[in-house]
């Protein structure tokens, strides 16, 4: 994707379905999806991009394998990218959110 295009939730999904298998296998995933304004297909020029991941269990460095993908994303999006993992999302907006991923 060229770093000028605004992007739509289409082109998002697109680029993560295109690159599942390389997202999965090299960043340990189990989940993928995107939620926030971009799944409700309310963001604008200056939305960042949230995405939810669950990770494998007993995957070493988690930290640092989500500052790498987080950085793969945000090299080929050409948009910041908020990381959040389904696990950890506070239990009042936990169910909010899932109804509104786009999983991939």
């Amino acid at each position: 994707m060229k770093k000028n295009d605004l992007l739509d939730d289409q082109q998002i999904i697109r680029f993560l379905k295109n690159n599942k298998s390389f997202l999965f296998q090299h960043y340990h995933l189990k989940k993928l999806g995107i939620f926030g304004s971009y799944a409700k297909q309310s963001f604008t020029e200056l939305s960042d991009i949230d995405i939810i991941i669950e990770i494998e269990e007993n995957t070493p460095n988690i930290y640092e394998l989500k500052q790498e993908l987080r950085q793969y994303l945000e090299q080929n999006l050409h948009k910041k990218i908020d990381l959040a993992r389904e696990k950890y999302l506070k239990p009042r907006k936990k169910n909010k959110i899932i109804r509104e991923t786009i999983y991939v």
